[in-house]
């Protein structure tokens, strides 16, 4: 079987192969750089208590998802955690951005991972997700990327899309197909339109590593649109993409936010709100909050400015818990 049934286009510029050895350097110093970065940061004894005693109660596991009773007349999904999802969007499984092992990190040994610990488990197991037709990752970072979780994902019937100079992190990895989708390039894949998005964040696995970029992804079929925004701040080249789309549900990012500087990159609640608002979602999602200890902020802070943001229109939040499952309202 071929691992790779279609090439990147990469014009005159060659792809660079690397080693194992260089990707597990590589994701040894990401994780180094994460972590220093977030959880390192300096504060005060007060904000580090307050931090570390949040009740996580926000986004505790609702109910347990039950993926082989859903409708394939229908478009279901179900949050897992982080900026994990699982849908049936029409007979097409679509699992988004899986991290759903104890930890993300680096795997020095098989899928032992040496990085953050999650506060909440994930909604399901591999096993418990069943078959998957199409795979989407957003960027390289680790909590995005998870090799633990894709190894135990791979699958001759599984199409894997990635981002643009993210092939060589998928070397030991089988799947039907790993295919490389850059910005404003649009593709069909097991019946689902994919098209990546620009957003306004970054995707090397090092900083050094600027040949790798980050998607944002829009998928149709059967008329429905869904805007995964992945990681991102506040931005109009967002919205430029998206004009003239009737988007149906956008699943934004509102954790991260937290030093100030982190807004470059990753938007506020309030952000996510108002760039939900001027792409006419009808139905909103916040993730990448209440997972993972990636920031400063309190870890349920973003959920409760992301309320107080919709206040007057909650109607439109269709998920709010970890494990929770929506259907699209007829």
């Amino acid at each position: 079987m071929n691992r790779f049934k279609e090439t990147p286009s990469t014009g005159n510029k060659p792809v660079k192969k690397w080693t194992r050895r260089q990707i597990l350097r590589a994701g040894f110093w990401g994780t180094a750089v994460m972590v220093s970065g977030f959880t390192l940061s300096p504060v005060g004894n007060d904000f580090r208590s307050q931090f570390e005693q949040t009740e996580l109660t926000l986004a505790s596991i609702d109910t347990r998802p039950v993926p082989s009773n859903w409708s394939d007349l229908d478009f279901t999904l179900t949050w897992l955690g982080h900026a994990s999802f699982l849908l049936n969007f029409y007979g097409t499984r679509i699992l988004i951005d899986p991290a759903l092992e104890e930890r993300i990190g680096i795997t020095p040994i098989a899928n032992f991972t040496v990085g953050l610990k999650r506060t909440q488990p994930a909604a399901l197991s591999v096993s418990e997700i069943g078959p998957v037709d199409l795979l989407l990752l957003s960027h390289a970072h680790t909590d995005h990327f998870d090799y633990p979780t894709l190894r135990q994902l791979q699958s001759p019937n599984t199409i894997a899309v990635t981002a643009k100079n993210t092939s060589p992190l998928w070397q030991n990895l089988r799947f039907q197909s790993v295919s490389e989708i850059h910005w404003q390039e649009s593709r069909t894949y097991s019946g689902v339109q994919v098209k990546s998005i620009e957003g306004k964040h970054w995707g090397a696995r090092l900083p050094w590593h600027k040949e790798m970029t980050a998607n944002s992804y829009l998928l149709s079929k059967n008329g429905v649109n869904i805007f995964f925004g992945a990681d991102t701040g506040y931005s109009q080249k967002i919205l430029d993409q998206l004009s003239g789309i009737s988007i149906d549900l956008a699943i934004m990012g509102i954790g991260a936010y937290s030093p100030k500087s982190f807004e470059a990159r990753h938007a506020t609640p309030e952000q996510a709100w108002q760039m939900a608002e001027e792409m006419g979602a009808k139905w909103v999602i916040p993730m990448h909050w209440g997972t993972f200890r990636l920031s400063q902020e309190p870890m349920d802070e973003p959920i409760a400015r992301f309320r107080q943001t919709a206040a007057g229109q909650m109607e439109k939040i269709a998920l709010q818990k970890i494990g929770a499952t929506w259907a699209r309202p007829r």
